[in-house]
């Protein structure tokens, strides 16, 4: 299955960290991770950190599927309102799950200030607008969830929004603690972490995910790769017989412009709007703003660059609406699969048929915020530790 098409950008701005064999022989180690993109970046580098002995495997190469796409927006509020959740499961998890968000920006923020090389991660404010006066309602609500729970979040009226940041919609949340990055250069950075720290890798190395028994799974070239426990983190590339209809895989399109001088709004804020589905947008390093949105429910990806390149087109045109003077074009455009679940949660934790079985499959629209918690949440599950989140996001829910 294709995860992407069209040109991407951020895999244009970091050499690998290292080119990898793939795998011929028969392996063992103690920890096996099926996903070399963001989830198993992380995953690995959690439990590599903790002493751990980590392989993993990818079917390409490390950071080239789903996370070359990733529009790099790392929020700790999700595509489901804190007050939607509330309704859905309860005040109890839902603040539960925000917090566990709160806690993984938080990790990601000092995880990122200790890497040596450049990343592209910034700390930055959100502004999430209402689309329109009837959602400006629901943003009063949310903020009332937030503020109560002692979350970092400001409601702007209109007038407000429109006089800090030009923004001449009918009301918005800014929250903060959030971050941008650049996704591949972050993944490269991990890795050559996580070879320092002894863990293995394999490239090019396809694993048929039907052939897993109690220890043991085998690559589609043969070879048998045994574990004590082994943590699927293949992102979008496969919906898992477990997850039917709690899962699917939709598209998106996304956007990155040519370099322009100047800021484009003030403090270069990432924005986001409560319309579904949604625009959203950011800077980037080096003058460019990436953009994505106009998701379909459709797993088939669009192969003609003129389609691509059309969609694009109608993210940047909307968004020049919303400020008139920018003058910029599209340099790279791509369409790519990501993955919605019917609660709205990511799904992390113990698969259902198999406890030495770690699913980190992080979908819905903040997947690197998720990858983190996970990373986290399994990393105590192995160690035999309590966690306060992993009810809310175990995939047997």
């Amino acid at each position: 299955m294709k995860l992407t098409t069209g040109q991407t950008y951020w895999n244009k701005t970091a050499t690998p960290a290292g080119k990898f064999p793939s795998l011929q022989e028969d392996h063992h180690a103690t920890h096996v991770i099926i996903g070399g993109g963001m989830s198993g970046t992380l995953a690995a580098y959690k439990l590599a950190s903790a002493g751990k002995q980590v392989t993993v495997i990818d079917r390409a190469e490390i950071g080239k599927g789903s996370s070359s796409a990733n529009t790099g927006l790392l929020q700790y509020a999700s595509d489901t309102m804190l007050s939607e959740f509330v309704d859905r499961i309860g005040e109890e998890d839902a603040v539960l799950f925000y917090k566990m968000c709160l806690e993984a920006m938080n990790q990601l923020t000092e995880i990122a200030s200790e890497l040596p090389e450049i990343t592209g991660y910034r700390l930055r404010d959100s502004i999430y607008y209402a689309s329109t006066p009837d959602d400006a309602d629901k943003l009063k609500r949310e903020y009332s969830y937030l503020k109560k729970h002692g979350f970092p979040a400001e409601f702007l009226d209109h007038e407000s929004l429109v006089e800090q940041y030009g923004i001449d919609k009918p009301a918005a949340l800014r929250t903060w603690y959030d971050a941008e990055v650049n996704p591949y250069q972050f993944i490269q950075a991990l890795t050559e972490e996580n070879i320092k720290m002894g863990v293995t890798y394999y490239e090019h190395t396809s694993v048929d995910m039907d052939s897993m028994t109690e220890d043991s799974i085998r690559t589609e070239s043969g070879s048998t790769i045994s574990f004590d426990a082994i943590i699927i983190a293949t992102g979008y590339s496969k919906l898992y017989s477990e997850l039917n209809g709690k899962a699917q895989i939709n598209q998106t399109f996304a956007i990155a412009t040519k370099p322009i001088e100047g800021e484009f709004w003030k403090d270069n804020v990432m924005v986001w709007e409560t319309k579904k589905p949604y625009l959203y947008f950011r800077t980037a390093p080096g003058g460019r703003m990436i953009a994505g949105g106009l998701d379909e429910k459709s797993s088939d990806l669009y192969d003609d660059p003129e389609i691509i390149q059309r969609k694009g087109q109608e993210i940047l045109d909307e968004i020049k609406e919303m400020f008139p003077k920018l003058d910029v074009e599209i340099d790279d455009a791509w369409n790519s699969l990501f993955g919605i679940s019917k609660d709205g949660l990511p799904f992390m934790g113990v698969a259902p048929h198999q406890d030495n079985v770690y699913y980190l499959l992080g979908f819905e629209g903040n997947g690197t915020c998720y990858s983190m918690a996970g990373a986290s949440i399994i990393q105590d599950l192995l160690d035999g530790k309590s966690n306060p989140y992993a009810h809310v996001v175990k995939p047997s829910r």
